[in-house]
């Protein structure tokens, strides 16, 4: 009975304060603030152990549970899905029955009831990344048209911020389709694996690329539009006044150079949302340029240094190897995550900064942050599922989807689970 009782009791917590939650989720980065205003509400949380709290006076803010996290995730994309299109969020709950049928029928052996819900997820599917290629073929139509249907330079411009906010929705779409969901639909069933973790994946990453396209060229549109806006009602100024001043001539006399207008043209911020193709291998080379010049080195070579390394090599023995030297950053990170691996971190908790600053490694921190996250990434997968990895970022503040990320806290995992 205990525990049921505090099952409900978070459940009442979650529901109390669901709007904060909501609220850290989609725009504070999963972090709620410490502020006397919610002091009793991250008290209540913490009970519950829906929040954890990171101990610092540079970072007193406590985040959301990882478990709470992903429920977040789930319940938000079908909401982003439901927002964007009716129609495919429909026939995507209605596809979601037709899974639980089809396991059913495979669970009972029954072959021609299997087969014929096979035909329908096939069907459904397929109209579902039909409306998704349709929708985003429309915004072909709006780039080679210019929206010249509409006469008036204004609504003109109200078409295409329209079309532009449109495409907003879609994008959404696009994210709502999430691969830890497909790959919990899927299971392991070969055939929705086939179509939930092949085909919807490459459709979507295809829509998403024309529909990247087609957003920037929107906006680039709408700018040249309003540039044309601009010239217009100069022009349209200029008309009035020699119509009201019949005898009028330009002249550089009548310049007054003490009065500068302001600029007419003034358009907010554009963000362009980048994500690599995952089936593009041009992409692939580019981020693995990038993380080579990830790191900087400072340290300048003086030319006699140059010339004594190039003696050494020319003088070399033939066949003689030498021995590289380890990079003392990369045996560093090697060495904590290891340490957190082997579970000799006990109950306590590893950051990476607080690891940096103990070291007398000359290196910033963002090419620190890139080299733990290179050991993480590069650790067998019967290794990294004994360490839990939290970022500790915070928002841009023009762009507030961009999370800046100033630490990393290492755990074993057996102590998250006891926590």
């Amino acid at each position: 009975m205990a525990k049921t009782h505090d099952a409900q009791s978070a459940l009442v917590a979650l529901a109390r304060n669901a709007e904060m939650i909501l609220d850290a989720h989609l725009n504070c980065g999963n972090r709620i603030r410490e502020t006397d205003d919610n002091r009793g509400v991250l008290e209540t949380l913490e009970h519950q152990r829906l929040v954890w709290r990171y101990r610092d006076d540079d970072d007193p803010d406590p985040n959301l549970n990882k478990e709470l996290v992903h429920l977040l995730i789930h319940i938000t994309g079908a909401q982003r899905r439901r927002w964007a299109s009716e129609q495919i969020h429909e026939l995507w709950l209605s596809l979601e029955e037709t899974f639980k049928d089809y396991r059913e029928a495979k669970r009972l052996s029954a072959f021609t009831d299997k087969e014929r819900l096979e035909a329908t997820i096939k069907e459904h599917l397929n109209i579902i990344i039909e409306d998704i290629r349709s929708a985003t073929e429309t915004y072909v139509s709006y780039l080679n048209s210019g929206f010249s249907y509409v006469t008036d330079i204004d609504l003109r411009i109200r078409e295409n911020a329209k079309a532009i906010d449109r495409a907003g929705k879609l994008n959404a779409l696009f994210d709502s389709f999430n691969f830890r969901d497909l790959s919990n639909q899927a299971g392991n069933d070969p055939f929705l694996k086939r179509l939930l973790l092949k085909h919807l994946p490459y459709s979507l990453e295809e829509g998403r690329e024309n529909l990247k396209y087609a957003i920037n060229q929107l906006r680039l549109m709408l700018v040249q539009m309003r540039e044309d806006q601009r010239l217009s009602r100069l022009i349209g100024g200029f008309e009035e006044h020699f119509a009201g001043n019949p005898g009028f001539i330009p002249s550089i006399a009548d310049l007054d150079l003490d009065y500068c207008p302001p600029v007419v043209n003034v358009t907010p911020c554009f963000r362009v949302a980048f994500l690599p193709n995952i089936y593009d291998p041009y992409d692939d080379t580019a981020l693995i340029e990038l993380a080579k010049a990830a790191r900087v080195d400072n340290t300048s070579v003086t030319p006699a240094t140059e010339a004594a390394r190039a003696t050494s090599v020319e003088m070399d023995l033939e066949g003689v190897e030498d021995e590289e030297e380890d990079d003392p950053v990369d045996r560093l990170a090697e060495q904590m995550v290891l340490y957190v691996v082997d579970g000799d971190i006990g109950d306590g908790e590893i950051q990476a900064m607080g690891v940096l600053e103990a070291s007398d490694l000359d290196i910033d921190a963002a090419s620190w942050m890139h080299t733990v996250e290179g050991e993480l990434n590069a650790l067998p997968k019967e290794d990294a599922q004994y360490i839990e990895i939290v970022y500790h970022s915070e928002p841009d503040p023009i762009y507030p989807d961009n999370l800046y990320i100033h630490d990393i806290t290492l755990r074993h995992n057996y102590v998250s689970r006891s926590l």
